[in-house]
């Protein structure tokens, strides 16, 4: 016989994860600032479990200076997470949300706040996180920001329902799909494409499918031969999907689409389906043929901006790592003035594509490539010692260790980009440690609407 816990136990164990009851009681907040993430918070005292305490509040959609009800929706250590319900009081610099999916849709953290108020709050992120690692900047320069419509790269969620499909981004807080139909972000062509994924899937998919679609606008087409569209295709759920009729299926709405490659996942690596010709991906004079899924800057604004301050920072070297290289990006605009290029990068395929495009530019003389986990096995300081500059550019987490055998080496000059201003502080301080200087900063914007930032960072000695 198997005893049943109390129904006291039953409770808190249903609990465990710290959501609340659904008719927990509204309460009144003060939103005092925004967040690292981009949520509205405000402090409270709380009663929860019988025991009356301060929590932070974290209101999604809420800005400085106003008051709302709001229903609480769970706790944890961290602080209570809850939504709107209604606004006592407004803040001034309020405007109202471009896009009908906000606050829902999880790509937006800021549609409901100017844009003036939005880049003054990223600076001060930027130096919040440089002063609590007691590092300065000489220069912060102003933001260069990506336009509405720019963004070249997403993921689509994308579930095959009973009776429609339903294609999008994840809901805030959840895995509820969420359809940005006029989304003010994608670009125009991925925007079709949604549009497209939805027709497809309820066309040939079988109820209960789920799949991720990796996009990635190569460039804008400029033929209509040729949409310049790579996509992905990665089935999410347990049972199998590709079976030979949906593959020539997927051949044939590849071909009306005009795409410039469609792959889908074959055991973990990706298959290419269609592509009528190589695409193509240029940098500076080096053209080449990036994998399926990889990995590129989110707007092609944003990926010039940071080529120019790349580009800046390294002028007068000729001898260049560059440390988790991808397809070179960042370093490929500036072979030609190099005399050596090593790329490092921990993805074979990535790394693959920048040799071959190197090599068909005829400037292989210049570049040796190195496929290593930098996060495992960073550089050490003899690994450095025939070059006098370095581009690194490592994943959110930072690069904590490489920084660290940075500062033992005898490079002079370090171009750092980073998408995490807490995790760029923390490395700037290890390389400051070491006699460095952080000249300059120059944030670029690729993600307006939400919490993301970019960083270029000059380090000299």
């Amino acid at each position: 016989m198997v005893s049943l816990p109390s129904r006291s136990k039953r409770k808190r164990n249903i609990r465990a994860d710290g959501r609340l009851p659904r008719n927990t009681a509204p309460i009144s907040v003060a939103i005092t600032h925004i967040g690292g993430r981009g949520d509205g918070v405000g402090t409270i005292r709380y009663n929860y479990n019988h025991t009356e305490s301060m929590h932070n509040i974290f209101i999604p959609a809420s800005l400085p200076g106003e008051t709302a009800i709001v229903q609480p929706l769970s706790i944890s250590n961290q602080g209570i997470k809850a939504r709107i319900i209604e606004l006592d009081a407004v803040s001034p610099f309020r405007q109202t949300p471009q896009c009908h999916a906000f606050p829902a849709c999880g790509g937006c953290s800021f549609q409901h706040w100017t844009p003036e108020k939005i880049e003054a709050w990223k600076i001060k992120l930027i130096t919040t996180h440089l002063n609590r690692t007691n590092v300065t900047a000489e220069l912060i320069r102003p933001i260069q920001a990506s336009p509405n419509h720019s963004r070249r790269r997403a993921c689509f969620h994308i579930k095959r329902l009973a009776k429609v499909a339903v294609v999008g981004f994840r809901e805030r807080m959840s895995e509820h799909i969420v359809n940005p139909d006029g989304c003010t972000v994608i670009a125009p062509e991925l925007a079709r494409l949604k549009d497209a994924l939805i027709d497809f899937t309820t066309q040939h998919l079988p109820i209960g499918a789920t799949l991720d679609a990796q996009v990635n606008l190569l460039s804008p087409s400029s033929s209509r031969a040729n949409s310049n569209l790579c996509v992905y295709l990665q089935n999410t759920a347990a049972q199998s999907l590709w079976t030979p009729i949906l593959r020539t299926a997927l051949c044939s709405w590849a071909n009306e689409q005009q795409f410039s490659r469609l792959s889908i996942d074959d055991q973990g690596s990706p298959l290419t389906l269609y592509a009528p010709t190589p695409p193509q991906l240029t940098f500076g004079p080096v053209s080449l043929t990036p994998p399926p899924g990889t990995f590129l800057q989110a707007t092609h604004d944003g990926e010039k901006a940071l080529q120019a301050a790349v580009s800046e920072i390294i002028e007068g070297n000729t001898h260049v790592v560059d440390l988790f290289a991808g397809c070179g990006t960042l370093s490929l605009p500036i072979i030609s003035r190099l005399t050596r290029l090593l790329a490092v990068e921990a993805d074979k395929d990535a790394l693959a594509a920048l040799k071959s495009g190197v090599d068909a530019a005829e400037l292989g003389s210049r570049l040796n490539t190195l496929h290593r986990d930098l996060l495992e096995a960073p550089l050490m300081p003899e690994d450095l010692k025939n070059f006098t500059a370095v581009i690194l550019d490592p994943p959110r987490s930072g690069a904590a260790a490489q920084c660290q055998q940075l500062a033992k080496s005898a490079i002079n000059t370090i171009a750092m980009i980073s998408c995490n201003p807490a995790s760029f502080a923390r490395d700037a301080a290890h390389l400051i440690s070491g006699g460095f200087q952080l000249d300059w900063v120059q944030p670029i914007d690729q993600f307006t609407y939400s919490n993301h930032l970019e960083i270029v960072g000059a380090f000299r000695r």
